[in-house]
């Protein structure tokens, strides 16, 4: 007796669409993965993938924005207030890398497609000024308080934050054989030390000591 194929709700069927053309976006990378590639994986016409996403490239965006660290990013923002600017800093930074390193694959594959579709520039650069935007919010709320500097630039500080992390994260997979490897979590209080703080031995500079030439 011939199975009954089990019917999906429009949700069901896109999130079909969407973990299937994660796993062949990280296999087969954005440009060489078809809609028909999609259509095949997931067992249905190519019609139907039309019947809820325009193109290729609203797939990608639908992907981005479901496996989007931004909520997590928001919760870790809004800690109370006992907590340090370079705590949240911190385990932000830690989030981030797990993000990356739980979508390895697909995360070093959206890498190399920026250097080549702009179309992918576009929809990963949406996600990542939403997440200056929260940083920058932040760090904003941190200045007025009086806790930061007042001359900060909050946007450069936050696009400075996620740049350090995402090439840091991208070398440490890929330059792998060429330079140090060093552990993710050391990294990331590193970074977060270095914007903070600077690289100058701040208690001698408080103690009258020479100031970096």
């Amino acid at each position: 007796m011939r199975k009954t194929r089990k019917r999906l709700t429009p949700e069901e069927r896109i999130e079909q669409i969407v973990e299937t053309a994660e796993k062949l976006f990280a296999e087969k990378g954005f440009d060489a993965t078809s809609i028909d590639d999609i259509a095949e994986a997931c067992g249905v016409a190519p019609g139907l993938i039309y019947h809820y996403f325009d193109s290729k490239s609203e797939i990608l965006r639908a992907l981005l924005e479901r496996k989007s660290l931004l909520p997590k990013m928001a919760e870790i923002l809004a800690q109370p207030p006992k907590a340090t600017v370079e705590e949240t800093l911190t385990e932000l930074g830690n989030a981030i890398w797990k993000m990356l390193e739980e979508k390895r694959e697909l995360a070093l594959m959206m890498h190399g497609e920026m250097q080549r579709n702009q179309e992918v520039v576009k929809i990963v650069g949406e996600i990542i000024r939403m997440g200056v935007k929260l940083l920058s919010d932040y760090l904003n709320a941190q200045k007025a308080a009086g806790i930061l500097r007042e001359d900060l630039d909050p946007t450069i500080f936050a696009r400075t934050f996620w740049g350090a992390l995402f090439e840091s994260f991208f070398a440490h997979h890929r330059l792998a054989s060429f330079v140090k490897r060093i552990p993710p979590k050391r990294l990331v209080s590193e970074v977060v030390k270095l914007l903070l703080y600077g690289a100058v031995n701040q208690k001698k500079l408080a103690s009258g000591g020479e100031s970096a030439r």
